[in-house]
């Protein structure tokens, strides 16, 4: 059983940390424990932590002087002041266990994020189902433009940064608010953005309903700016009864755009190319800019005009937010060109696990010409039950798909799905799938990374595809 997120709020957290000095993170090397490790050490903490496998990320905290510990063991916690975990943490990890044991206090992910940036005079969130970490990197971008030397907690590499983290200063504090078990209601905004609200992580939320409640919590909980999607029918109607606090942001191009007089800012002239986009954001004040983005997708775009609205809303100047924008390089694993194979082909990795991630990015890849190869990982088997529709109608837009089995995350095989009834599935909606287990070999990497770099040639495209360790499979693609 994995344990929940704690509700202690700020306050108790500041009285438990009243006079700590060293900080433990088990699951150090993952992607958001690794940046509060990072900003808690620039802080004056002294932080350690655990990881079964060492990483570039956590070869590079160790650089910075933080102790990592390759095994989960009681004894590695025994000198901590404090316990930091995420909600995947089993409830019989030795060291949550033995902190337990110890009286050492245990505080969740969020409820510590939640605290940390309490004290920043600007605290920055990006929330939504889909495009928080490409939103985010935007911001970063832009407030990096801007000199205003932020902190920033992301849940992906931002180019710029070559990590998912900065340590700056506490005028600024950037971060990516995960609605995952409500993570979200953890933390503290000024001025937060929601991008998008959609059915997702159905082992949490039992429906759309569910969903929409957390982030009518969550908005009520920003203390000065909320900027919100309008063009999205499911953020309308959460954001009903706050109009004092919206800011709403929109694109031409959007199915559900509405009159451009309800917007503060609105993309408009948009020219989508396969390889970025052009297009001019009207402020509601009467200025216009003009930006070149480098990310291409009508999704892209939108992203990029709740960035602009989410930080001119805190006070960034408008040059600022187009130098930017027009300087962004996107972030790790968002349709990241990582080579080609030995026959010519292009190589993405996407990190899209969800139908309508999916259908965005695959409908954006179409306009790259050629024949459209994808090999995709589901994530969970909840997800996948849940939305299995809608990943049959997603996936039948590659030329072909090849299936590998569902990466389990933090659940077990009890929901009667599979990635060959999914294949099957997609195939009979009219599109082409190869379910992984059908192709000979052993290591299941190595079988899909082989059959789809040979299945593309130059002027092709492959996207190796999902959130769970697919990745993997980048090397038997022949990547150069």
């Amino acid at each position: 059983m994995n344990t929940m997120n704690t509700r202690y709020g700020k306050d108790k957290i500041s009285e438990l940390l009243k006079d700590a000095k060293k900080l433990f993170f088990v699951g150090i090397g993952g992607i958001n424990m690794s940046s509060l490790a990072a900003i808690s050490a620039s802080r004056g903490y002294e932080v350690m932590g655990s990881d079964k496998s060492s990483s570039p990320v956590t070869d590079d905290l160790a650089s910075h002087g933080i102790k990592i510990y390759h095994t989960h063991a009681a004894e590695n916690v025994e000198s901590a002041d404090a316990l930091i975990y995420t909600v995947s943490v089993p409830t019989d990890n030795p060291e949550y266990v033995r902190a337990g044991e110890l009286g050492i206090p245990r505080i969740s992910r969020a409820d510590f994020l939640g605290w940390l940036m309490s004290r920043d005079r600007v605290r920055m969130g990006v929330s939504g189902m889909h495009g928080k970490s490409t939103a985010t990197g935007m911001c970063a971008s832009i407030l990096l433009a801007a000199d205003s030397n932020p902190t920033i907690s992301s849940g992906a590499v931002i180019r710029e940064l070559g990590c998912t983290y900065r340590a700056g200063g506490d005028d600024f504090f950037l971060f990516e608010a995960c609605e995952y078990k409500d993570s979200f209601l953890s933390f503290y905004p000024t001025h937060a953005a929601i991008l998008n609200i959609d059915m997702d992580h159905p082992d949490y939320f039992r429906d759309l309903e569910q969903v929409k409640s957390s982030f009518s919590r969550y908005l009520s909980l920003i203390g000065d700016v909320a900027v919100v999607n309008w063009s999205d029918k499911n953020v309308r109607e959460v954001a009903a009864g706050h109009e004092e606090k919206l800011v709403r942001f929109g694109t031409s191009l959007d199915e559900d755009a509405r009159s451009r007089g309800e917007y503060d800012v609105f993309a408009d002239g948009i020219k989508l190319t396969p390889h970025g986009s052009d297009f001019s954001l009207h402020l509601k004040n009467g200025g216009t800019l003009n930006i070149s983005l480098a990310e291409a997708g009508i999704h892209n775009v939108r992203d990029a005009a709740a960035a602009a609205a989410l930080t001119l809303s805190a006070g960034i100047r408008p040059e600022h937010v187009e130098a930017g924008l027009s300087s962004f390089r996107g972030a790790v694993r968002r349709m990241e060109l990582i080579g080609k194979t030995r026959s010519g082909a292009d190589v993405y990795l996407d990190y899209a696990h969800h139908p309508t991630e999916i259908t965005a990015t695959l409908t954006t890849a179409r306009m790259l010409g050629g024949r459209l190869e994808v090999i995709f990982q589901p994530h969970t088997y909840t997800r996948t039950k849940s939305l299995f529709d809608e990943f049959a109608r997603a996936l039948s837009i590659p030329d072909e798909v090849v299936i590998a089995d569902i990466f389990a995350a933090r659940e077990e095989d009890i929901y009667g799905v599979s990635s060959r009834m999914l294949a099957d599935a997609v195939n009979a909606s009219g599109g082409a799938a190869v379910y992984s287990g059908d192709i000979p070999g052993e290591d299941e990497f190595e079988r899909v990374g082989r059959f789809a770099a040979d299945r593309v040639g130059k002027g092709d495209t492959l996207i190796i595809m999902g959130a769970g360790s697919i990745d993997r499979a980048a090397k038997y693609t022949s990547v150069r």
